[in-house]
Formats: structure tokens, sequence, C-alpha cells
């Protein structure tokens, strides 16, 4: 699953920048009308040339548990998406309930669900869908958790 974010920058012109990102677990690198930007010396480094020729360093600052990273300029943190609000992690995070019901298993469970349901926030679904979307994953990962504990009941002694 791909999925593009427009980023605005001040100082660019008409320069068609985005972020992508790809994989359950958000890997990203930011677009320049549609080619890859260059790669920068650091982790998270880029490298973008303003509309005059001047190379800026660009680096992405990775947020909890959130697949979409703010943009440090010059100093300047600037954000590509609003950040999620508390009761939107709660929401996503109920399936890791499971970690104190499962141990190991309950908690890889509930960590997926986790980050699919982040990554369902950050999707472009409408609104109401996203949360319909939460709930059946959180409510898949108990189901899945209940159907291996009846099934492999010695995996939970």
């Amino acid at each position: 699953m791909v999925s593009l974010y427009p980023i605005k920058l001040p100082g660019f012109g008409k320069q068609k920048i985005e972020l992508e990102v790809s994989g359950l677990l958000g890997k990203t690198k930011i677009l320049v009308d549609d080619k890859p930007a260059e790669r920068g010396n650091k982790k998270d480094e880029y490298i973008l040339i303003r509309p005059n020729g001047t190379r800026i360093s660009v680096l992405l600052l990775g947020m909890f548990f959130d697949i979409i990273p703010k943009i440090i300029i010059e100093g300047e943190t600037y954000d590509i998406l609003p950040s999620l609000k508390w009761y939107q992690y709660v929401f996503a995070g109920v399936g890791l309930l499971l970690i104190f019901y499962g141990g190991g298993i309950g908690g890889i469970l509930g960590m997926v669900s986790f980050i699919i349901n982040i990554r369902l926030l950050r999707s472009f679904f409408s609104k109401g869908l996203r949360y319909i979307l939460i709930l059946f994953v959180n409510m898949l990962a108990f189901f899945i958790f209940n159907l291996l504990v009846r099934s492999f009941p010695a995996l939970f002694i």
C-alpha cells in the first residue's frame, strides 16, 4: 500500500513535492515532480533544490507511532499533516489490551492491529469509514486471539 501526501514548503515555487509512505510500517521518501529526491548524508535526510538553484537539506523527523513525519528545514519544523489526537491513539490502540491477556502472542496481535489502525487513520477514506475499519481491525485482532486460545491452549499456559 503506497500513499502520497503533498508537502507545502515555502520557497519551492511550483515544484510538486510529496511524501511517499509505503509498506505496513510506513517506509518514507520524498518525491520531487514524481522523482525520488536526492538522499543526504544522514539518515532520513534529503536534498531539495529551490527554483533559484539553492540546495536545501531536509530532515524527516519520525513521530511517536505515526507514519507521517514532520519536516525540518533550516531549523524550522513543518507539519505535513496535523498530529493525531490522543483519542485517535486510544481508539487505534484498543487491540493493545491483548498484551494483558495473551502475553507475547497477544502483544504481537495488538501491535499489528495498532499499526494497521494508524495507517487507516492516515488513509484517504472518509472519516466514518476509517473508524468503522479501525473497529473491525480491533475486533478481528480479538477474534484471532480467541481462536488461537481455543485452538492452541498449550501456548497460553
